[in-house]
């Protein structure tokens, strides 16, 4: 979801510190949340700030590049390997633990192929 303007951010705050009204009043104003007035006062009091926030990263990747180019290589040599075998061979050799969707999603983001050999 995009951040909501500056502009409305800047008129929701001054509308409650001009005394315009209560939180639920302003937000239905402005046709916010009341959790969003609350926000944006405590970020102005806190900061001085009405700016968006960065948004967080996300969970990091579970297998990184080493991890991926041992599943290329193990599907370049053995074409009809299974997802369950390469999850074997990621705990064997590199001691990870991941989710067989996990190697499949790696696997397509690499445009590897998950047909097998008929």
């Amino acid at each position: 979801m995009k951040a909501y303007s500056l502009d409305l951010r800047q008129r929701v705050v001054r509308a409650y510190e001009r005394g315009e009204g209560s939180i639920s009043e302003i937000a239905a104003r402005f046709g916010v949340g009341t959790a969003f007035v609350k926000k944006m006062l405590r970020q102005w009091r806190a900061t001085g700030d009405l700016a968006p926030l960065p948004r967080g990263g996300g969970k990091p990747a579970s297998l990184d590049s080493r991890h991926r180019r041992l599943l290329r290589r193990a599907v370049r040599e053995q074409s009809d390997i299974s997802l369950s075998e390469l999850q074997s061979l990621l705990g064997e050799q590199e001691s990870v633990q991941v989710h067989v969707s996990t190697i499949s999603r790696a696997l397509a983001a690499l445009g590897l192929p998950l047909k097998k050999r008929a």
